[in-house]
């Protein structure tokens, strides 16, 4: 495993190994393998029946079923005008959250009809991640959380402190050392603090650490070659 991408809702495993996107079962294991395509840049599993699949060094998204067989390829460097996107993930039936690195905007994109819907302001500062569901993207900008809706607009921004993050429909945690603070997306469309829970110690966390995928109230933890589960609580 070189890669950890996540846990499905069925409790599939999902992760890279040799350019290829692997999900194992407990009764079997499949994947998915493009070698024209690259080195795969991030894997969506928002929807497990509509798995997004990401290629940057050639600007294309593959869009996967639960049994990892292609449904659509969608090439983006068909988009008029020209732009270089370095993040994509799902928003809807066949609408796309993506960051156009060239305006440092992120634009909702329907891939059907190959035309943007919507695109926010410009984002000042270095965008280091992005985090979403149908509704809502939330864009990690240096040490801050912006919120933006599909009309582009801002609705809030959250302050994080050079903080990691993990995120799933409405919850999301803020890691810090030992330290994994729970929030929940409010009918005003803010983060609001839950409570805090403690990594055991012997679960090792470090700021290279990216393998962080939170599902369902559990936070997923890949660390020193192995997957760990810590239960969350998020209190309305």
């Amino acid at each position: 495993m070189q890669e950890f991408y996540g846990i499905d809702d069925f409790g599939a495993l999902y992760y890279g190994k040799d350019q290829a996107l692997v999900k194992k079962t407990t009764t079997q294991s499949t994947n998915y393998f493009d070698i024209q395509l690259g080195p795969i840049t991030s894997v969506d599993l928002l929807n497990p029946l509509k798995i997004v699949v990401f290629y940057e060094d050639t600007q294309t998204v593959v869009i996967l079923d639960n049994r990892l067989n292609e449904i659509q390829r969608v090439s983006l460097s068909t988009l008029n005008p020209l732009r270089f996107i370095s993040k994509v993930q799902l928003a809807g039936d066949r609408r796309l959250w993506m960051l156009n690195a060239d305006t440092n905007r992120i634009e909702l994109y329907d891939y059907i009809n190959n035309r943007i819907i919507s695109s926010t302001p410009v984002i000042k500062g270095n965008i280091r991640h992005i985090y979403t569901d149908y509704n809502f993207c939330h864009v990690q900008v240096d040490d801050s959380l912006i919120s933006f809706n599909t009309y582009g607009s801002k609705t809030s921004t959250l302050s994080l402190n050079g903080a990691m993050l993990a995120y799933h429909l409405e919850q999301l945690v803020i890691i810090q050392g030992n330290d994994v603070t729970s929030y929940n997306f409010g009918k005003d469309f803010r983060f609001r603090e839950s409570e805090t829970t403690k990594i055991p110690k012997e679960i090792l966390i470090t700021e290279n650490n990216k393998s962080f995928h939170l599902k369902t109230g559990n936070l997923y933890i890949w660390s020193s070659g192995k997957i760990h589960s810590l239960e969350l609580n998020f209190k309305k």
